[in-house]
């Protein structure tokens, strides 16, 4: 891999944890598909991109059990 390449990826890999910090799971998310398209074989960055979207999926799992009970 460049090297260009990588300290693109690692740019962006810490982006991807800052929106996270700041909540922005939908704009981390793209983020961290983009560092992973430079950097295919980083493990950091697939970890991280696989344990945000089991947040998200829990997190849509509990509105839609928030939402059911208002609108149930």
């Amino acid at each position: 891999m460049h090297w260009r390449a990588t300290s693109v990826a690692k740019a962006l890999y810490r982006n991807g944890l800052a929106q996270v910090t700041l909540k922005e799971y939908e704009a981390a998310e793209k983020v961290f598909q983009e560092a992973l398209s430079l950097a295919k074989d980083d493990k950091a960055i697939a970890s991280e991109l696989e344990r945000l979207q089991q947040r998200r999926k829990a997190q849509r799992d509990n509105e839609k059990v928030a939402y059911k009970k208002i609108f149930g």
